[in-house]
């Protein structure tokens, strides 16, 4: 796997001495996790976004919006004298 602004040369310099191969090997695995990590993260975001899951977080924002708009829950609110400001 080629890095963006990564030259052959740059490699061949980092890996071309004594113990360059275990340091290539290391780094190809870590690259290999994080890879890995990043393909997790990917799906774990993909299925937040499933059209049943899209539902169902709309209408827990539509009852909250209805337990707020609730005209009994603001006489109680009024009747404790609490203040409110029109917008």
């Amino acid at each position: 796997m080629a890095y963006k602004g990564v030259l052959p040369s740059d490699l061949w310099e980092k890996y071309d001495c004594e113990g360059g191969q275990q340091k290539l090997l290391l780094d190809l695995n870590v690259a290999n996790e994080m890879q890995e990590r990043i393909a997790e993260a990917t799906n774990k975001s993909q299925r937040k976004t499933s059209g049943k899951d899209m539902v169902a977080r709309r209408k827990q924002r539509q009852t909250k919006r209805e337990l707020l708009s609730d005209s009994q829950g603001l006489d109680m609110l009024k009747s404790m004298g609490v203040a409110f400001e029109k917008q």
